[in-house]
Formats: structure tokens, sequence, C-alpha cells
């Protein structure tokens, strides 16, 4: 019990003090960031001076690892509101929000770390392979501080539409994106495939588009993308010529309006994945999939052959894609190729699907498909006018079928279903 007590008589070696920790006036700043850039320059390695004064440049955090869409990576501007310039500090240490939460300003010592221009992004780190790492977590606390101030309200740039927001002097900083919304070929999916990071595209009305990047290890990534459109909220990267947006969370999503239809496409698919379809087999074995080789790829692919040609049945259907009231006129497209000998693929559509292929009143679409057996000579569909699904849903089917005798081979992409 002595033991016990000679142990507990002072609880403070728990939490290590504040003041050393996490913040600290021991730096003076005396670089900004656009100082930082300057004389990295356009090196991917920049070792500045180990040796000499102090060199702090300051900032204030705008990204967050709390919800784990962010990595071992910190965000910062150089002012709270209108910055000029952002950069992003590689750290290898996780939960950088308790240290760092959004809206605190932090200083970096910039003595013997490393600077880039890695991939179109200013990042400032340790070394890894030649290139700008992560700083040792035993290095953290020598070089990044947090200053002993008050966290502040970070306000964003605000852009109407995506168009403006994409200047290099905007990498790093929050920003918010007004009048845009996932793409019609993004509805049905979650923020994050399963198994890696993913990018899904925003657009805005003039149809200029930006990807929203989402780690798979998002608290978010398995939620579905919202529908509406409205504004969105993140830190712009880049990724050589690609734009990329990050969120933090999705209380960064805010589309509190209806969707808006760019070039009038209501819903468009080019088939990375079959979330907005259901898959029937009515007959045989084998089914639709999507196909991840061949020109173009990725696409809707089905073949009854597989050691040999199958009796097939197979029903691929889109989900209810909603037309306007107030269109004048509706259609749809899509693109064929086809392979091999066989029963050419039946396209149909509907506005009133039991969930039943079989007991559906379908409607034959009279559309082009691909006549040549052969792979990469792609058909147009042609526009099929679907006028009378206007003001209720439209369901879209392809159907395929095989025989022990013949088996072609059928690739649907790109479809699209617009409105005036």
């Amino acid at each position: 019990m002595l033991v016990l007590n000679s142990c507990v008589k002072d609880d403070d070696y728990a939490t290590p003090p504040f003041e050393e920790y996490i913040c600290s006036e021991a730096w003076t700043t005396n670089r900004t960031i656009s100082d930082v850039i300057a004389e990295i320059g356009n090196s991917t390695l920049y070792t500045f001076p180990a040796e000499g004064e102090d060199q702090v440049v300051e900032g204030y955090v705008v990204s967050s690892d709390e919800t784990g869409n962010f990595y071992k990576t910190i965000s910062i501007q150089d002012s709270r509101e209108n910055p000029t310039r952002g950069i992003q500090i590689e750290l290898n240490k996780t939960n950088l929000f308790n240290s760092y939460p959004v809206g605190s300003k932090i200083r970096v010592r910039l003595n013997g770390l490393n600077g880039g221009l890695v991939n179109g992004v200013y990042k400032i780190g340790g070394t890894y392979q030649g290139g700008v790492g992560q700083l040792a977590e035993n290095l953290v606390n020598e070089h990044v501080k947090r200053a002993c101030e008050d966290d502040v309200t970070v306000v964003p740039r605000v852009f109407n539409g995506i168009a403006a927001a994409l200047s290099n002097n905007y990498i790093n900083t929050l920003v918010t994106l007004e009048g845009v919304q996932f793409k019609a070929s993004e509805m049905g999916n979650t923020y994050s495939e399963a198994n890696a990071t993913t990018n899904r595209s925003l657009q805005d009305a003039n149809g200029v588009e930006i990807i929203l990047r989402t780690s798979n290890y998002a608290d978010f990534a398995g939620d579905l993308l919202p529908d509406g459109s409205g504004k969105i909220t993140g830190v712009l990267s880049k990724y050589n010529n690609t734009w990329q947006f990050y969120i933090r969370d999705t209380d960064d999503v805010v589309f509190d309006q209806p969707r808006f239809y760019p070039g009038g496409v209501i819903f468009e698919d080019g088939f990375s994945n079959l979330n907005n379809w259901t898959a029937y087999s009515i007959t045989g074995a084998l089914g639709w999939e999507i196909r991840n080789f061949g020109n173009p790829a990725p696409c809707a692919y089905m073949s009854g052959y597989s050691n040999g040609n199958q009796a097939n049945e197979d029903w691929l259907v889109s989900k209810a894609i909603e037309i306007p009231a107030g269109a004048t006129s509706a259609s749809f497209s899509f693109e064929t190729d086809r392979g091999y000998n066989g029963n050419a693929l039946e396209v149909f559509y509907t506005t009133d699907f039991t969930g039943d292929v079989t007991t559906t009143n379908w409607t034959v679409a009279n559309a082009l498909l691909d006549t040549q057996n052969d792979w990469g000579t792609w058909t147009n569909s042609g526009e099929i006018n679907v006028n009378a699904a206007i003001g209720g849903n439209l369901f879209i089917a392809f159907k395929y079928t095989s025989t022990t005798s013949a088996a072609a081979t059928w690739e649907v992409d790109n479809v699209k279903v617009s409105v005036n």
C-alpha cells in the first residue's frame, strides 16, 4: 500500500505539460509560407540549412485526421481568412487533431528539414526514398509547436462553382465550392470503395469537374453520397495536373438544394461498378459483371462462354431514374461492343418495374447495336425517346441470351439519360 501511495501521490505524470508538448512561444516567426515556397522553387527535394538562426514559419491548421480522411499530414494556410498560400506538413504521427486542431496556429522550425514540390503540391517534412517524406515522430516536437493562443475559426474562401477555385495559390487552403453536386454517374455510390482510396466526381452547373478523394479508412467511407446540390468545404489539392478536394468529415457537405442538369444529362454511368444496376440471372450460371480490361475499361460485360458455350438468360436493370416533371423531352443512349457470334443483345425500358423482369411490361428500345464480331469497335445507340417517363421513373434493361451452340460476348458502356 505504501508503494501504491507513493506512485499516485502526484498524477501529473500521466499528461506531459501542455506548454512543453503542445503549446510553446519558444520560437519567433521570421518566414512566411510564400517565402518558403519561393525558396523551395521547383525543387523536388530542398534541404533547409540546419545551422544558423532558427527559420520559423507559421500557419493556421485547416485539415483534420479525426475521421481518418487525412493521414499523417497537416495542411496550414498563412491567415485565418483570405490566405495567399498554404503548405503541407508531413509527420509520422497519428491523431494529429489532438495536438493541432483545426483553427490552431502552429509554428514549424525549418532547420534541417526538407521541402519540395511533389506532384504539384508544396510539402515540408523528412526524407523518404530520395524525396520529401514524413518527419520521424521523435523529431516532431523539435520542429512543430502549437502557439499559445486561442484557436480561431478559419473562414474558407468561397467560390461560386469550381473553375475560379482552381489556382495553385489555393492549394492546401480551406475552400468552399458553392453550386456543386456529385455527377449523376456517382449516385448510389459510397464516398469510398472498401479496399482503396476512391475518387468521386463533383461538377458545377457549367459542367466543370473536380475529384473528391476519400480514404477507405475514413469513418464516413461507407456512407452513401448525398443527392441534391449545394456547397462543399474542404482542402484543395492537386496530383500533377489533376485537381483534388478533401473533406474533413461529412459536415463539410451541405447539399440542401435540388439537383441541376449540366448539358441536360440527369444520369450517366461509365460502369466503374454495378451500384446503379441490379443483375437478374434467369437461366445459367453466368451473369453480368464489370470488365476492367480492354478498351475502354471498365464496362459492363456479359459472356455465355465458360469452358464451352452455355445457355444463359441474364438481365441488367437500372435503378429508378427520376425524370423531372418540367422536362419537355427525355431520351437515353449507350454504347455497345460485341465479340463472337451469338444472339443480339436486347434493350428495353419501362416506367413501372415490378421487381420481376419476367412480369414487367417492357417497351423495346429502338437502338443501334454493334454488329461487328470483334473487339474495340464500339457503336453508339443513338438517342432513344422516353418521353413517356417524364414526371415519373425510368428503368433501362439489357437482356442477354446465349445457347449451347452460340455465345456472343457483349459489353455496355456510357449509359446517359438526358432531358430538355
